[in-house]
Parts: structure tokens; C-alpha cells; sequence
């Protein structure tokens, strides 16, 4: 309710700056002033009401504090109220009271009028916060730069620190006063006098100062710090105080003689350094090898791009340290060798750049001789070996040619021989594809030895009739896993530099291969020869990819690099002895094995039991003999073949109401590709089977999803990729 007058005390009270309350605690009944309601957001008339109205705008934790006080002034405890506390207004705008008040009458005892002022502190408050954030942030400040800041007062003779030079002295604020004595005391024995000196040409000559000390703490700790001092003058320019900066520089001068150190290192080799900062500030210039005016700049040595510059500082941040070898940023005009180390503590790059571009080009060409000399070396062996292969077969058509005119009908012996000699010559270019990608190896289990006797043959037509091979093995039988093809051509290729090696001593000699069983169910099987064996100082070498001690058109068959390579890949294991009892060389090739008590019978072929029977099917080659080999094949299995040559056939073959559940297509035709092929036969027949031939062993498409056979193959392996 608001007051019909006012008192005359009212009055007077209303005419001073400060709003007040009177509060009659025992009718709890209190009297706002106009100002007061006009500060709490009111309008500004003199208002009265209970307690409650006070306490809407205090929290209630501060209106217990200032009920509390109030019991303790009611009881004498304390003389009056004086409580600072936040209130909120009518319109939630905060503020700052400082709020006094006593109890000014009594009746009966007990006090029944108490009389407040409040005042608005709110800007007060507000400095005093402004100015406690920025001590905190000095001291942030100074804390992150290691720094403090000491003030030395020339007419009181004080000397004062902050927080921040005591920590850096291991010292706690309350156990130590410092003062100048005190403070030169604590740097190592060798400063002091030249510090005291300092000091006293500041105080009585005004005269700055800095210096790079060391303090001596406890335990003999040695902490370097720098000493920056400067002075303090009045407004008429007189000189009041010594002001100055105490910073802590035992991590950076650390970091600045391990510049030092890496700087004299590599200034024997003269490769540039340049030291730059987080903020791309060049530091300790001096201390490069190549300091001079034009060259102190990285961009003037190294001619990369801002974006390339920032991608290398982000990366070495992260990581540390990169480092990139054979760098260029202009298309290899010039080639760098590039370090940038990034030290976290001192926010110092690292960069240490070599200009290589003549080592560079000087490597290229060194490098393309090599795989040019390896390339010719790769192509005489695989000449070799194809060679080889043909001889056999030529040799096995002749002979076949022989019986047919004989009317002989005894020929099985030597069809076996021709395809035999293509089987091998398949094997070859797959070799020839290691140099280029990894091949694709099928590892079968067989037995060796049986591998051995079946190609006896083989070693025999391939070597010259006045060397002797012999086979002496024991009573045996074990199986191994190892790609079947690549277990002879490694005999083979052994065998043959064997020949080569009995021919540096005269035109004949022995070769002896035998097999036997070691513990922990180990294969060796022995190769020895009567050649010129192999020096010691060259027993290292035999596995060197580019070492040979013979001739190229002689050969090495696959080159005894890579059958050390095989053999590893393979869990094997090959040794060499440089000479053996039968004079010449003699090589161990082991292989894990599972011995066996019984003769092994492989599986039957899939070849055997592979039936298609009322299955049409849809063969397109450009190769019509090897078209016609497939088709002749299914058919003798029951299938239903048409074949197609080319495109015009295809389409034509599909243009029928003929059915096909297979599809099998060549990957690459004169006049489409297998993708296209695929794609025209499921057009029509969406749910249709699909495998793929090709001839190009060099070719590995990730995207095509249908399984390819490899030409040539025969039928067995046709029988197996179709079973698949």
C-alpha cells in the first residue's frame, strides 16, 4: 500500500543520495523509500510492505546471510549490518548493494525499528572485477612467457616481486622479503658483483640495464634467467622507481645451444638450416652454415608456394619430424631433400634443405641403365627357357611325325611330351609377369619325388649327351605343398647352370640329383654337379639379381634370385656349398613335408566327373582353334555349344530363341571388349553364368567380377576353372 504523508524525517532523509528502509520487525513491516523502489525497478514513490518484497529480489542464500547478520546485530553481537550481495531488479537486470543498517528504537526490550541505507556499488563492483581479471591475465601472462616483473621504490628503498619471480626462485611468498642484497645473493657467485653494479648506476645514475644470469637454487640447480630493467619517472620526469622484467630462459638458451651444436654439424657439409618461428619469424639466422644476404630467406633457396610451405609446417606440427627425399615444386628443375623438425618447447621449425638435383639426375640414369641391363638379362633368360620348351616340343613333333609315316600307332609317349613342353612354356611367360606384378600362385600338394621320375625326360633332352644325370633316391614317399610347375623349373634351372658350370672345365661331366628325409619332417633334396664350383667370396653373390659369372645368351632359366625368392615365399629353404664330393657345386633345396606310410593317390581331376549335360552354352573367341578346343570339350561332356568369332556373330547368335545358361567370352576381341560382350548377353539373359578367358597375362582388371583362366590351358584346367 502506498503512505498517505510523510513524515517530516522522511522528508529530509528523501533529499540525500542514498535510498533507505525502515523495518518494524515486530509487525514485520518495513517502509521502502521512493529511491530504494526506484532502484529495485518500481515506480519512484515511497512504498510499504512486509519483508517479502525485499527478499523477491535477493537470492536466497544472500537474504540468509543478511538475516543472520541481523540476529547477531539483535543480539550484540555485532553493532550493525554491513552486508555487499547481488539483487536482481524488477526487470532481472542485475546489480551490486551495499546495504548498512542498525536498530535505531526499542519497546519493551525488544528491538522494533530498524533503519538501512542501500547504495547502487554496481560500477564499483565492476572496476573491482575489471581489475582482479586483468591481475589474473598478468599473471597468466607471466606465467606462460616464464616472466615476472619487480619494482624497486628509490625514495622508500623497497623492493617488491611478483608471484611469478618467486616461483621461478623456488621460493613461497611467505618465507622470504626480498630486497637487493637478498636478491643478488641468490645468482651464481661470478655475477653478483657486475649485478650489484648495475643496481646502484640505476638507482643513483638512472642508467637501464640487461644481463643473462644464472641462479643458483637448491640441490646446486642452476635456472638461467635475463634481467631487464628500466626507469620509472614521475609526471615532472623525475626518477621514482627501477622497473623491471625477470624472465626465466633456461629452456630456450638449452634449445639455442642445441641449434648451435646441429648448426656447427652441418656446417661441414654446408647444407642450408633456417630456424623460423610459429609466426614465420626467421630466429638464430646466425647460426646457419649458409648465412649470407641472399640465401637467409627459405623461400629464396627453396622455391615452393605459401600453401606448400603451410602443408609442411602442419604436418612436421603434428608429427614432429618429416622428411621427404627427391622433393620438387617445379616439375624437377630442381629436386631438394627436405627435414622440417618442429620443437614443441621453443615453437621453433627446424629446416634443413639440400639442393640434389645433380645427384638426382646422376641416380635416374644410373637407375634406368640397371633396369635396362636387367631388362635384357630378364628377356635373355626367358629366351632361354622358351627355347628350351620349343626344342622339347619340336623335338616330340618330329618324332610323332616319324611314327605317323611309319604308320606307328604307339604316339601317346610323345603327345604327352608337346603338351607337356606347353605347360612349361605357360609357366615361363607367368614368370616373366613377376617383373611386372605379383602373379597369381596355385599351391598344390604332391609328391616330389614321383614329380622328379615323371619329368626325367625333360632334364635328359634338355641337357647335352655327354653329361651324365643321375637320380639316386631312397625308398620314400612324402607329400609337399609348393606350386607344382615352379618345383621343376627350379630343379631345372639349377640343373641347367650346372651344365654351364661342367662346360667351363670341358664338354663332360655328372650331375647327380638325390632326396632324403631329416628330422622334423623335412625334404632335402641334393643337386651336385663335376663343374668348376662356386669361390667362396662368390658364394654371397649367387642370389644377387644382377650378379652372374657367365655369358647371357648361356642364361640362368629363371635366375637363382628368383629361386631363392620362391623358395621363401614358400616356407623353403636353398644352401650352396661351393664344391661337393663330385667336385663341383652342390645346392640343398628343403621343404617342409608330411612323411607318408603308404602310397599316395591323388584326386581324382574334376575333369572326370565334370558333366553338361543338356546345358547350352555360348563360347565367343576370336581364336577359332581355341573356340573349337572348348567346344569340342563340353560337348564330349554333353553340353549344347554354339560358338561365336567376332560381334557380328554374337549378335546374331543371340538374335535366335535359343536359351544359354553359360556364357564363356575371350576379354579382349579385335572388335569389343569381354565387358561389352557380358553386357549384351545379359541384356537377354540376365540370370546367365559367366567365365572369361584371355591371353594377357599382364592384364588385371579390379573391376571385372567374373573368374578368368589364363591362356593356354589345357583341359584339366579347363574341367577345374569351370567346376569353380
Amino acid at each position: 500500500m502506498k503512505t498517505e504523508s510523510l513524515s517530516f524525517a522522511h522528508k529530509v532523509l528523501e533529499a540525500v543520495d542514498d535510498a533507505y528502509f525502515e523495518w518494524h520487525p515486530l509487525k514485520d513491516v518495513v517502509v521502502y523509500s521512493a529511491k530504494l523502489m526506484s532502484l529495485l525497478g518500481y515506480e519512484n514513490e515511497t512504498y510499504i510492505d512486509s519483508s517479502a518484497l525485499l527478499a523477491r529480489h535477493i537470492e536466497q542464500e544472500d537474504f540468509d546471510e543478511f538475516i543472520d547478520q541481523l540476529k547477531k546485530h539483535l543480539k550484540g553481537v555485532i553493532q550493525k549490518i554491513d552486508i555487499t550481495l547481488p539483487i536482481k531488479t524488477k526487470f532481472e537486470k542485475s546489480m551490486w548493494v551495499h546495504c548498512v543498517a542498525r536498530v535505531v528504537e526499542h519497546s519493551e526490550g525488544d528491538a522494533s525499528l530498524l533503519f538501512g541505507t542501500v547504495r547502487d556499488i554496481s560500477a564499483t563492483k565492476q572496476m573491482m572485477h575489471q581489475l582482479k581479471k586483468q591481475n589474473d591475465w598478468l599473471m597468466f601472462a607471466e606465467r606462460i612467457s616464464n616472466a615476472g616483473h619487480w619494482r624497486y621504490d628509490i625514495e622508500q628503498e623497497t623492493l617488491t616481486w611478483s608471484a611469478e619471480i618467486f616461483r621461478i626462485h623456488n621460493l613461497e611468498t611467505n618465507d622470504f622479503t626480498p630486497t637487493i642484497h637478498k636478491a643478488v645473493d641468490l645468482f651464481i657467485a661470478k655475477d653478483r658483483p657486475k649485478i650489484r653494479t648495475m643496481m646502484n648506476n640505476a638507482i643513483h645514475h638512472h642508467q637501464a640495464f640487461q644481463i643473462k644470469s644464472c641462479l643458483l637454487l637448491a640441490n646446486n640447480i642452476k635456472r638461467k634467467v635475463e634481467l631487464n630493467a628500466e626507469i620509472e619517472r614521475d609526471a615532472l620526469g623525475n626518477p621514482k622507481a627501477i622497473f623491471g622484467v625477470y624472465k626465466d630462459i633456461t629452456r630456450s638458451e638449452n634449445m639455442f645451444e642445441k641449434l648451435k651444436l646441429l648448426a656447427m654439424v652441418n656446417f661441414t657439409i654446408r647444407v642450408p638450416i633456417f630456424f623460423i618461428d610459429d609466426n614465420d619469424n626467421v630466429v638464430y639466422q646466425d647460426i646457419s652454415p649458409h648465412y649470407d644476404e641472399e640465401s637467409s630467406v627459405l623461400f629464396n633457396y627453396i622455391n615452393f608456394s605459401i600453401t606448400e610451405y603451410m602443408e609442411f609446417k602442419k604436418h612436421a606440427k603434428e608429427k614432429g619430424q618429416i622428411k621427404q627425399t627427391n622433393v620438387s615444386f617445379d616439375k624437377y628443375n630442381s629436386v631438394f631433400d627436405l627435414s622440417v623438425t618442429y620443437e614443441a618447447q621453443e615453437g621453433i621449425y627446424i629446416w634443413i634443405v639440400e639442393n640434389v638435383t645433380e645427384k638426382f639426375r646422376k641416380e635416374q640414369q644410373q637407375i634406368i641403365s640397371n633396369r635396362l641391363a636387367l631388362l635384357g638379362n630378364t628377356f635373355g633368360n626367358v629366351s632361354h627357357d622358351i627355347n628350351n620348351v620349343l626344342g622339347v616340343a619340336l623335338g616330340a613333333i618330329e618324332m610323332l611325325e616319324l611314327k605317323f609315316t611309319r604308320g606307328e600307332k604307339d604316339i601317346s609317349t610323345y603327345i604327352d611330351r608337346v603338351k607337356n613342353a606347353i605347360d612349361k612354356g605357360k609357366d615361363v611367360t607367368e614368370r616373366l609377369l613377376a617383373f611386372t606384378r605379383k602373379p597369381t600362385v596355385k599351391v598344390v600338394t604332391f609328391d616330389p619325388i614321383q614329380e622328379i621320375l615323371d619329368n626325367q625326360y625333360l632334364f635328359k633332352q634338355l641337357l647335352l649327351s655327354t653329361i651324365n644325370i643321375q637320380f639316386k633316391f631312397e625308398q620314400l614317399q612324402c607329400m609337399i605343398n609348393f606350386p607344382q610347375g615352379e618345383f621343376i623349373n627350379i630343379l631345372l634351372n639349377i640343373v641347367l647352370n650346372a651344365q654351364d658350370a661342367i662346360q667351363e672345365k670341358g664338354l663332360s661331366g655328372q650331375i647327380e640329383i638325390s632326396a632324403n628325409l631329416i628330422e622334423g619332417n623335412r625334404l632335402e633334396i641334393h643337386v651336385k654337379d663335376s663343374g668348376i664350383g662356386i669361390e667362396n667370396e662368390n658364394l654371397t653373390k649367387i642370389f644377387d639379381p644382377f650378379y652372374s659369372s657367365k655369358s647371357v645368351n648361356k642364361g640362368n632359366g629363371i635366375g637363382l634370385a628368383n629361386v631363392y625368392s620362391t623358395m621363401y615365399k614358400h616356407n623353403g629353404q636353398i644352401q650352396v656349398e661351393g664344391k661337393s664330393d663330385l667336385g663341383g657345386a652342390h645346392f640343398t633345396l628343403i621343404f617342409k613335408c608330411k612323411e607318408l606310410h603308404e602310397t599316395y593317390l591323388p584326386q581324382n581331376s574334376n575333369n572326370e566327373f565334370l558333366s553338361y549335360q543338356n546345358t547350352n552354352i555360348l563360347v565367343l573367341d576370336d581364336e577359332v582353334s581355341i573356340a573349337e578346343f572348348v567346344a569340342l570339350f563340353l560337348e564330349s561332356k554333353g553340353a549344347n555349344v554354339v560358338v561365336a568369332n567376332n560381334k557380328f556373330e554374337l549378335i546374331e547368335r543371340l538374335s535366335n530363341d535359343a536359351a544359354f545358361d553359360i556364357f564363356i567370352t575371350d576379354m579382349i576381341l579385335p572388335d569389343l571388349s569381354g565387358k561389352e560382350a557380358v553386357n549384351m548377353v545379359k541384356e537377354k539373359f540376365p540370370a546367365i553364368k559367366v567365365y572369361s578367358i584371355s591371353g594377357y597375362i599382364a592384364i588385371e582388371d579390379r573391376s571385372w567380377d567374373y573368374p578368368v583362366l589364363r591362356k593356354p590351358f589345357n583341359s584339366k584346367e579347363l574341367a577345374e576353372f569351370l567346376s569353380m
